[in-house]
């Protein structure tokens, strides 16, 4: 039941902030603010010219739960290393494949200029 809610407080956040309207939706869901810091500021400077937004904290961890079952945009970058559950981003940095810069750049904010894995 607890999930039902966050899924309906998560529609309620997206229609409630008109987040339709932003090209893209930047959601951090993770507690590590320099993460969260390197990720706005890489946001932010990859837009040239178009609307996003980010969005943080509880907000942003029930928006990721209900991205997670249902794909209600494609704008919307799920700021985390390890969520959704069941990505695993960490590892890569972990075991020396990849840097954080490269999965921020690549992977994460790869949508936004075409070069997404």
């Amino acid at each position: 039941m607890k999930e039902l809610d966050t899924l309906h407080i998560a529609r309620k956040y997206w229609l409630d902030n008109n987040l339709d309207e932003y090209d893209y939706v930047l959601l951090l869901p993770g507690n590590d603010e320099a993460v969260n810091k390197c990720l706005t500021a890489t946001f932010e400077a990859t837009l040239c010219g178009v609307a996003g937004i980010s969005v943080c904290g509880e907000p942003a961890r029930q928006l990721t739960t209900l991205y997670s079952l249902y794909r209600f945009s494609g704008g919307v970058l799920v700021g985390s290393f390890d969520l959704p559950h069941g990505r695993k981003l960490c590892n890569l940095i972990d075991s020396g494949i990849a840097t954080e810069d490269e999965l921020i750049n690549d992977v994460i904010l790869g949508a936004i200029n075409g070069t997404e894995a």
